[in-house]
């Protein structure tokens, strides 16, 4: 089969290479895959996993047809894959919370992942996408999504809550439809202005005295200090990435006294991916697409991510 692979760093460092679908479980074939932040920075050599194996097959978001039988998935069903492995041997799964397992990891970036004709992967971290779902929404649940519903599930939102969130991209597109489906009085920092067409309230900047109950901020650096700042009291910031830096200034005097909350959120469980696409499949979520590219293209496409403004990009094959 045809994979897109690299030895090192470096989107000038990739190739296309035949290889033969690793391990064992149930073999897919790859219909489309995604392109996020994650394969992204992997490709680029700023992340902060080990990367595994070396040369590697990028991809942790992908779409494929199943071309074998199993407990659950059966032949021709579209899937995902759930991107997180695990162990089913420690404290952490056992409780739940497999993607936090001790042992564990990104699929995609401890393994190989799913720039390839094909994959073969163990039955567990396979879902079947419901038919009201469509192709290039169900490539980017498996991250982009789930991502963004796990972060919603932490901050134990109520009703009517007001929410600001930070972005409209790969996963903000999703935070913001799925704070509005849960009755949440959205609002979101984004030039991205066709979000008005959903009811929810679009900010090019924020007033300094605005504030909210609920913030959504995966860009980290100086905006997660600043973001702060517009929390009511009580209330709850969320952080799931670092987009502009790992580091924070924050003034610790009005995190205690105004007792707020920063809680941490990364992917999400197998329970919270099924919860999600029960949700997806009776609900008319809207996900634009930038552009579409070949998988063999992806050098381009990976050139036009850095440039986007909004919208996924989304690998065919």
């Amino acid at each position: 089969m045809k994979a897109i692979e690299f030895a090192k760093p470096g989107i000038e460092n990739i190739k296309i290479v035949d290889k033969s679908p690793e391990g064992e479980g149930i073999k897919v074939k790859i219909i489309k895959a995604g392109l996020n932040p994650l394969d992204y920075k992997l490709i680029d050599g700023n992340v902060v996993y080990n990367v595994n194996p070396m040369p590697h097959i990028p991809g942790s978001e992908v779409m494929g047809i199943a071309m074998e039988e199993g407990k659950h998935i059966h032949k021709g069903d579209r899937v995902i894959v759930y991107s997180h492995i695990f162990d089913n041997s420690c404290d952490m799964c056992y409780s739940g919370n497999e993607h936090l397992c001790y042992n564990g990891g990104l699929w995609g970036v401890m393994t190989n992942g799913g720039y390839s004709e094909y994959i073969n992967i163990g039955e567990q971290n396979l879902f079947r996408v419901p038919e009201a779902i469509d192709d290039n929404t169900a490539v980017s649940i498996g991250i982009g999504a789930l991502t963004s519903y796990r972060a919603l599930k932490r901050a134990r939102p109520n009703v009517n809550d007001k929410i600001l969130v930070y972005g409209a991209g790969n996963t903000g597109i999703f935070t913001v439809q799925i704070a509005r489906h849960m009755g949440l009085d959205v609002y979101v920092y984004s030039r991205n202005k066709d979000l008005e067409s959903l009811g929810i309230h679009v900010l090019d900047s924020i007033p300094e005295d605005f504030s909210a109950d609920i913030i959504i901020n995966p860009l980290g650096g100086k905006l997660f200090g600043d973001s702060i700042k517009h929390l009511r009291r009580r209330g709850k910031i969320i952080t799931y990435g670092m987009l502009t830096g790992r580091m924070a200034d924050l003034d610790i005097a009005n995190v205690y006294t105004n007792e707020l909350e920063i809680i941490g959120s990364t992917g999400g469980t197998r329970k919270d991916l099924s919860e999600l696409l029960g949700m997806l499949d009776k609900s008319n979520f809207r996900l634009p697409v930038y552009k579409e590219y070949s998988l063999w293209d992806i050098k381009d496409a990976l050139y036009a991510f850095k440039d986007r403004v909004n919208g996924r990009i989304v690998l065919n094959l």
